[in-house]
């Protein structure tokens, strides 16, 4: 927080044209900074996601190339049981012995399925070799017979194994090396693989294993353009592999596709994975039929490259511009800081007291106003100064007069002392009382008039205006006092109820035969004072207490009602000292009376009155 301060001092220091200079250059970088970012952001993203879509339709046409072929073999697996030659010899094979089983087939039985086989593979370049395998091990295929075992052991592979536990039904092998082929460098294939049953007994005579090049993968894939350090995978459920194709990148980057490609789940997913710590989009594409997953690693770097370019260009425009807008930011604050750097000058030169300095106007604009301003101001005080001896002498002589006029109140206090010694020696109690109530009234009214005094003291000053009052209306003037403990030492402005009592008295009650009563209550509520006078008198109507209200809020002026002045004098003195908020309220029925009530609030002390009337 502190070194925000600082930082904020530091910028009220600089000099308005820094400033000016300062702002110029944010109102332009600002908004291309952010123009900036959102198009970079927003084209981000949208190659990214093109790209991501074309991706996902990529895999998924992949899985749908392998699903045709893979339909394909599941029909060609199929064949050989509508074709009694073809179980009729895989028959006999299987009910022949061990023994037998290690020699080779008949020439007629080996060139039948010979013909037979090489039908099934005819126009399919993607088959590397049909094999029907009969049950005793005997191999027939339409590969060369000098590239392929006439028998082989097929109960310990891991395919036979598979197909055995597909039970008649068509599986995928995985990638592997097949054993029967005679070759120097084995391939890997990937195979669809079929135990033959005899149709109608379901007794077991064979198998039928279609192994297929993984040029079929890159047959699909030759237009499809990978982008580097990415790669392609398809595995079975059991994430083993059936094919794999990376586009560059380490060993390393090789080992951390194989261990991402095994938390994948069975499903079509786009995920944001990081491998070998980069980032990398990744496409899974599921297929329910054959249970195949094409898996698509593709480096988010990559995809970023044509939003690179773009970055780089903006921020290339950006710069130019802000350059740009620097050298008119200088240019245009100079121009605007001139008039004022000069004005600046001369009002340092009025501090020092040279009053009679000027400067030219040379615009109309808000500057050339406050140089006219300046001049104005500069010939005023000139001849202020050459004025202030002689209202300086004339205040003086003021107050010297105001001195010589006014009475010593310890003279009135003597006298009315001495009226009332009279008074008490001739037994004219009565007028003793009045010159005491007097004395005391006077006493409370000498001093400021907007001083602040208790409310206790206010009502005692009430209180003696309303003796001196019992001495001419005798007892049809009745008055209740009410004072809440709590408001008795709060302050407030002295001479606000005596009006107010003495309105009540010669505007109310006074006419009246029977006289009538004056309530005089003070009570807090919460953080305001509620002062009210009241009395059940001859009361006035709405339009009369509305044109009342109206002519207490007027300025004051000449030969109006003595009532209306001392009311509007409080109305007016409440609002110069609390604001608009606090004023004088009136109420009243006819024939019921009035009431007056003053709403201020709880205070403290003077400074309390300026911060409220704030």
């Amino acid at each position: 927080m502190n070194a925000w301060k600082k930082k904020l001092h530091r910028m009220s220091s600089l000099s308005l044209r820094a400033k000016m200079i300062l702002i110029f250059m944010l109102l332009i970088f600002i908004p291309l900074s952010v123009q900036g970012l959102v198009t970079f952001v927003d084209f981000s993203a949208t190659i990214q996601q093109r790209t991501a879509d074309y991706s996902v339709q990529i895999v998924g046409q992949i899985n749908q190339n392998l699903d045709r072929t893979l339909m394909e073999m599941q029909r060609v697996s199929l064949i050989p049981l509508y074709d009694t030659k073809v179980t009729s010899i895989l028959k006999k094979y299987a009910e022949s012995g061990p023994d037998y089983a290690r020699t080779r087939a008949a020439f007629e039985d080996a060139e039948k399925m010979f013909l037979h086989i090489s039908g099934l593979a005819y126009n399919r370049p993607e088959v590397k070799g049909i094999q029907i395998i009969a049950d005793n091990g005997i191999v027939f295929s339409n590969v060369d017979s000098t590239s392929i075992y006439s028998y082989i052991d097929i109960s310990d592979s891991d395919w036979y194994r598979q197909a055995k536990k597909a039970d008649g039904a068509w599986t995928l092998i995985p990638q592997h090396e097949p054993a029967y082929y005679i070759d120097s460098r084995p391939q890997p294939y990937f195979s669809v693989a079929r135990l033959l049953k005899e149709p109608g007994t379901g007794k077991r005579i064979g198998l039928i294993k279609i192994d297929i090049k993984l040029d079929l993968f890159r047959q699909i894939l030759r237009n499809v353009r990978f982008e580097e350090k990415g790669g392609l995978y398809v595995v079975n459920e059991k994430n083993e592999l059936v094919f794999e194709e990376r586009y560059g990148g380490s060993e390393q980057i090789a080992a951390s596709f194989d261990r991402a490609r095994q938390d994948l789940p069975n499903g079509n997913s786009t995920l944001n994975m990081d491998i070998a710590g980069e980032k990398y989009l990744t496409i899974v594409d599921f297929s329910d039929y054959s249970g195949l997953k094409a898996i698509s690693f593709i480096p988010v770097k990559s995809l970023l490259k044509e939003s690179n370019h773009l970055r780089d260009f903006t921020m290339l425009i950006g710069l130019v511009c802000l350059a740009a807008a620097c050298m008119l930011a200088v240019l245009f604050s100079y121009r605007l800081s001139i008039p004022l750097v000069r004005l600046k000058k001369k009002m340092l030169m009025v501090e020092r007291g040279h009053f009679d300095q000027s400067v030219p106007v040379e615009s109309h604009d808000e500057i050339g106003q406050l140089s006219r301003g300046f001049n104005r101001m500069t010939e005023e005080i000139n001849r202020l100064v050459n004025e202030v001896y002689l209202l300086r002498l004339r205040e003086q002589e003021a107050e010297l007069s105001a001195l010589q006029s006014q009475i010593n109140p310890h003279f009135i206090y003597n006298t009315l002392e001495s009226v009332n010694m009279m008074a008490i020696e001739q037994r004219v109690y009565n007028i003793s009382d009045m010159v005491t109530a007097l004395g005391q009234m006077l006493r409370y009214t000498v001093g400021k008039y907007d001083r602040l005094v208790s409310v206790e003291m206010e009502v005692q000053s009430a209180a003696s205006y309303v003796q001196i009052q019992k001495l001419r209306y005798g007892d049809r003037l009745r008055v209740v006092l009410d004072i809440e403990p709590a408001a008795a030492s709060c302050l407030m402005p002295k001479l606000l109820l005596q009006p107010l009592v003495e309105n009540a008295i010669y505007h109310g009650i006074g006419e009246l035969e029977h006289g009538g009563t004056i309530w005089i209550s003070c009570v807090r509520f919460e953080e305001s004072l509620l002062l009210t006078v009241r009395d059940d008198g001859k009361g006035m109507t709405e339009e009369e207490i509305k044109r009342l209200k109206a002519s207490i809020e007027e300025p004051f002026g000449h030969g109006e009602e003595t009532n209306k002045l001392a009311l509007r004098n409080i109305h007016q003195r409440l609002t110069l000292m609390f604001g608009e908020r606090y004023e004088l309220d009136i109420d009243g029925i006819p024939g019921s009376g009035m009431a007056f009530t003053i709403t201020i609030p709880v205070i403290g002390g003077k400074s309390d009155v300026q911060n409220i009337a704030r």
